[in-house]
């Protein structure tokens, strides 16, 4: 029933996207060159310089402020989940992301780099990418997303293993003022957020946001797993809180930013043998992060740029479980399960053109992890479990170079090298891209790319309440990928893309299900295709059709077999429409995820998840709104549990409303 209404729904919104492109024919004929550039776009993170993405060595996805903004995402998880190739799912904890079908439970997101502005975001225990309101962004400050897909070792070293996520912070110019907004919607959930931006005559840029964030969550939320306790019922189990201050400051060739987000969650779900309906089970993330970065032009044909930071994530969680384990009486424990991080570090790179139709590129990057402190123990009986310190250097040196070979052949090749103190060998990873412009419009591109991952600190040495599953012999993750992109830009605002691509993951570190060590037994075979379709329109009307087709196989489950947590297609629909000249606008996304393969070898069933958002896009006396309905068909689907859940399968929320009113002076 879902499928047909999905079929139904986008051929509707196709039908309608070429009766638009009919109806604007004559507006679109004055606006060429623009819209070319809405959808062939300048991207910095695939090559670590600005290009354009049809240049760029990679099949790279990107959302707008605009983009944001009309379909009135609340998160960073919501904006990824709505881009090509890329699936959410939501534990009451914590998001993690898919990538074309490639998921690990529990693995907190470590197998794709995070940046904000450049800068790698994954925490330094876990390798964790924060994605919902533990991210330090309010997504008011976000420019734009850039998703690169494939492996980017040879770029960016560690955790680049599946794909890199830069996201782009605006500047004080774009807000010039004061900009106060509240929000308001279902799960009792409100959000206050303040923000000044401004620019001065002598080029100074300042940007400062704060933001404090509340969520009730589901007054009740049932787990038959658990019928036997209070009925199966988490009563305000599902609270959340957080808070966030964001700065950026540039003047001349320095810009200073820094971040820090602090939040609550309260965990419904029993997770690691907890006790049910318990409402001491917490866990609490803090983050924090200052950068300075020097970007200059030494000469026409040498750019320079030294970089220094500093960041730091903190964690601690209540644990509550039953000492016998169940047998009478239950005796009541709380463990304490927390870590301590710090590191900093830098970078020094140089960008040069002095070579005819070459332009190269060059770095050092180096990060010390002055401090990886994990510690559990019972609090009361006291009894330890882990005391883990850790420190040690990584460093990678690197080297890439765009040379035209005509005017219609391009190459990109680059190789690093990586030390991390993690793992005992270096680490030389190559990456070569050929692209051929066809015609002026259509591109093609020959992809190839390795990368590796290090064993995080978790996974090396953490010991779970009365069992020692240390592995310190645990080594890194590899990856082979390859990819054939087609890119075609027929002009007035329309791109068309294809994509196949195939990789080969060893030495995956799974976490053995017995006696809970991460172990590199892991061996995956992913392969696939991408189909894409975007339409941009001069006054913000938006079309943008994807469909992601894979097949992932775990080689080790049942001798080769379809791995779990992973959707063989994702298709994913938005439309925007401008009313009233853009005085109004209307935007509807549906996001199709197939059946996926659960760790208890059942079936979690398709799911259709349909959102509309009504805004006020522009100021009016200084005022803008929106009104958010999302999950309008409700549905209660469901995402799968992780190998610390009872739960083989959890049920997310159903239909929730969000108001927001913002003004500005």
């Amino acid at each position: 029933m879902f499928r047909l209404r999905y079929l139904q729904l986008s051929l509707f919104c196709g039908i309608l996207f070429f009766g638009q492109t009919l109806w604007a024919k004559e507006a679109d004929k004055l606006l060429d060159l623009p819209l070319d550039q809405l959808v062939n776009v300048e991207v910095v993170s695939a090559s670590r310089f600005k290009q354009k993405s049809s240049e760029a060595p990679s099949a790279v996805d990107v959302v707008t402020a605009e983009d944001i903004r009309s379909f009135g995402w609340r998160t960073l998880a919501d904006a990824l989940n709505a881009m090509r190739g890329l699936v959410v799912r939501n534990d009451r904890n914590y998001s993690y992301l898919g990538n074309r079908g490639f998921s690990r439970t529990g693995d907190y997101n470590s197998r794709v780099l995070f940046m904000i502005d450049g800068r790698r975001m994954n925490d330094a225990i876990y390798d964790q990418g924060a994605l919902g309101e533990d991210f330090p962004l309010e997504m008011n400050l976000i420019e734009r997303i850039e998703y690169i897909p494939g492996s980017g070792s040879s770029v960016y070293g560690a955790n680049a293993l599946l794909g890199v996520v830069n996201v782009i912070t605006k500047k004080g110019k774009d807000f010039n003022g004061v900009r106060i907004s509240g929000e308001a919607g279902s799960l009792d959930t409100y959000r206050g957020r303040l923000t000044y931006g401004k620019k001065w005559q002598n080029g100074a840029d300042l940007l400062i946001n704060g933001s404090q964030y509340f969520s009730h969550g589901a007054d009740k939320l049932f787990f038959p797993e658990f019928s036997s306790i209070n009925g199966g019922i988490a009563q305000d189990m599902d609270l959340e809180r957080s808070s966030r201050t964001f700065g950026k400051f540039s003047y001349g060739d320095f810009t200073l930013r820094g971040g820090i987000v602090d939040r609550y969650k309260r965990v419904p779900t029993a997770a690691f043998g907890t006790l049910f309906n318990d409402k001491d089970f917490y866990t609490v993330d803090q983050r924090a992060y200052v950068d300075l970065d020097y970007l200059t032009q030494v000469n026409n044909d040498l750019g320079m740029e030294v970089r220094a930071f500093h960041h730091w994530y903190d964690y601690h969680g209540i644990y509550p479980y039953d000492f016998n384990n169940g047998i009478p009486p239950l005796v009541r424990v709380e463990n304490f399960d927390a870590v301590d991080s710090r590191w900093w570090g830098g970078e020094f790179k140089l960008t040069g053109t002095q070579f005819k139709h070459h332009k190269w590129l060059t770095g050092l990057d180096v990060q010390y992890d002055q401090l990886q402190h994990l510690v559990n123990y019972d609090i009361k009986p006291f009894q330890s479990f882990l005391n883990s310190n850790r420190h040690g250097w990584r460093a990678g040196v690197y080297v890439q170079d765009e040379y035209r070979i005509t005017d219609h052949l391009l190459i990109n090749a680059g190789l690093r090298l990586d030390y991390h103190h993690m793992i005992n060998s270096l680490q030389l990873n190559p990456r070569v891209g050929l692209i051929w412009d066809i015609t002026p419009a259509f591109t093609a591109k020959l992809l190839y790319s390795s990368a590796f991952r290090a064993p995080n600190t978790n996974e090396r040495d953490y010991n779970s309440p009365r069992t020692n599953v240390s592995n310190p012999n645990n080594k890194e993750e590899l990856i082979k990928s390859y990819e054939v992109v087609t890119e075609w830009y027929p002009g007035k605002g329309l791109k068309l893309l294809g994509t196949l691509f195939y990789n080969d993951l060893s030495k995956v570190l799974v976490q053995d299900p017995v006696s809970l060590k991460f172990v590199n037994t892991g061996k995956f075979h992913t392969y696939g295709f991408e189909l894409g379709a975007e339409k941009r329109w001069g006054n913000n009307r938006l079309f943008k059709l994807t469909w992601t087709h894979n097949y992932t196989r775990d080689e080790n489950l049942n001798g080769g077999s379809w791995a779990p947590d992973s959707p063989k297609n994702l298709v994913k629909l938005h439309y925007a429409e401008p009313l009233f000249n853009d005085t109004l606008r209307l935007g509807f996304e549906e996001i199709f995820v197939d059946d996926r393969r659960t760790l208890a070898n059942n079936i979690a069933p398709s799911y259709h998840l349909f959102n509309i958002d009504l805004a006020i896009p522009k100021p009016i006396y200084g005022f803008q709104a929106s009104l958010g309905i999302y999950n309008v068909l409700d549905q209660r689907f469901k995402v799968l549990g992780g190998i610390e859940h009872v739960q083989d399968t959890l049920s997310m929320d159903g239909r929730t409303v969000r108001f927001r009113l913002e003004y500005s002076f």
